[in-house]
């Protein structure tokens, strides 16, 4: 960046420490398409590359009495971008986790499974099923296998017995573990003797 393209900035990082939506707008306008493409880089999705973009712009005008002009505000924005990257990198690490889990959880797999069954497919059939559930027993579940909460805290959080807690994931487990015994994967019929919760 030039001098009197630094010295621009400067005045446009000033102007928005003060709340000027004009300045955010054309803040916006100099840096939004650059990381949108940095991020659909990293992350080979468009509507993730938007989210990234809306993330740090939001962390910018939440944050803005706070920037320093002195500083350099590319290095700054694409620190936020990148720090957000990871952070769906690891939810989405998360998240196959959760299926693998669940998967793992409800199948009694034999090697001969092993070989024949589209492991992908499988996980993409669970999170279908999950998506089936009644809305109490999703959220639940998810806080449950997801998230890593224990039984308490969602009785916490949700204000309702452990008991009823433990009743929901049992029912989820089950619908799901239903669902799967229903379905015919690389040309076998699972029936599933136990899962655990």
């Amino acid at each position: 960046m030039t001098g009197p393209e630094i010295h621009t900035e400067k005045k446009l990082i000033e102007a928005l420490r003060k709340s000027d939506a004009a300045a955010f707008d054309r803040i916006f306008k100099i840096y939004g398409r650059r990381l949108y493409y940095f991020a659909l880089g990293y992350l080979k999705s468009k509507p993730e590359a938007e989210e990234v973009v809306q993330e740090v712009f939001y962390k910018i005008w939440k944050n803005r009495e706070s920037l320093n002009p002195e500083l350099s505000f590319k290095a700054y924005i694409f620190k936020i971008a990148y720090n957000h990257i990871q952070e769906l990198f690891l939810k989405l690490a998360q998240e196959r986790k959760y299926l693998s889990e669940l998967v793992n959880t409800s199948i009694d797999f034999t090697t001969e499974m092993d070989e024949q069954i589209n492991y992908q497919s499988l996980l993409e059939l669970v999170d279908r099923l999950i998506l089936q559930l009644p809305a109490r027993q999703r959220e639940i579940l998810i806080m449950r296998k997801k998230d890593g909460k224990s039984v308490r805290e969602i009785a916490a959080l949700l204000n309702i017995a452990p008991k009823t807690v433990e009743n929901h994931i049992t029912e989820a487990i089950k619908k799901i573990k239903a669902g799967l015994a229903g379905e015919q994967l690389g040309g076998l019929l699972f029936f599933f003797l136990f899962i655990t919760s």
